[in-house]
Order: C-alpha cells, then sequence, then structure tokens
C-alpha cells in the first residue's frame, strides 16, 4: 500500500492595517496566490530580522511609508489553495500601524506588489481582497 502525500507550501509573514480617512491602504499583488488581488502591506520575514524590522521593511518596499507606531493586532493561520493549486498554508502576524507618508508607492516593487492604494473601507465588497483582509480591517477598527 502507497501513501499519497500532497505538497503544502507555507508562509510566515507580517503585516500591518493602516486606516485614514476612512480607507484602508492595501497593495495589489502581482503574483503568487493572491494575484491581482488587493492585500495588506508586508510580507515574508527575512534572516536575522525581527517581526518590526520585517514589518518596516516591507511597508518601505510596498507603500513608500515608514512606520512610526504599530501596535499588534493579531495572529492567524488558514490554508488555501495556492495559484498552482497545491495547499498553501499561511501565517501571519498583524499590526495597526501608523505611518509617516507623504505619498504612496503606486508603482510595483519589483517583487510582488503592483503598487498600494487607497480603498475606501465603504467599497471593499467591490474589489477582490486576499482572504484575511476583511477580518483584520474589521479586527482594527472594533
Amino acid at each position: 500500500m502507497s501513501l499519497e502525500i500532497t505538497p503544502q507550501y507555507s508562509h510566515v509573514g507580517v503585516y500591518g492595517v493602516y486606516i485614514k480617512n476612512n480607507s484602508v491602504l492595501l497593495i495589489k499583488k502581482s503574483r503568487g496566490p493572491y494575484k491581482g488581488m488587493y492585500d495588506l502591506p508586508g510580507g515574508r520575514i527575512e534572516q536575522r530580522e525581527t517581526i518590526e524590522e520585517g514589518l518596516r521593511r516591507e511597508f518601505i518596499e510596498e507603500a513608500g511609508g515608514e512606520i512610526t507606531n504599530q501596535t499588534f493586532l493579531s495572529e492567524n493561520e488558514y490554508t488555501a489553495p495556492d495559484y498552482k493549486g497545491e495547499p498553501f498554508r499561511h501565517f501571519g502576524t498583524y499590526f495597526t500601524v501608523s505611518l509617516s507618508l507623504d505619498n504612496i508607492k503606486i508603482d510595483p516593487d519589483g517583487h510582488d506588489s503592483l503598487g498600494a492604494e487607497f480603498i475606501s473601507l465603504d467599497k471593499l465588497d467591490q474589489v477582490e481582497i486576499s482572504p484575511i483582509v476583511k477580518p483584520m480591517i474589521l479586527k482594527a477598527i472594533s
């Protein structure tokens, strides 16, 4: 008897929720399982980085803003199909953030963001978002 094992990818990341004037700062994904969807700025923590350092780096790379304050919001784990249809396991740590932001980065970062954009909280149901965005925003504003 042989057992068939389905490969499972995993990703550990850190993400931030920034809300200003009833809008949330999101990025549009250029690759991965959420390609073409809006997602929270953030991503994989690099070697030798703390969670907070990774969060600050990701916000500069993807959104163009420097974090001036962050507050722990939540941790989350979920499994969904990735872009190849394989199980994709995602572990995320989420913060609400304050930013020093003159202009958002609307251009691609060369990695996984096609640019940042403010989306009105009233219009979130009208855009395609990754599975965890809405629950984290609702948690941040409650």
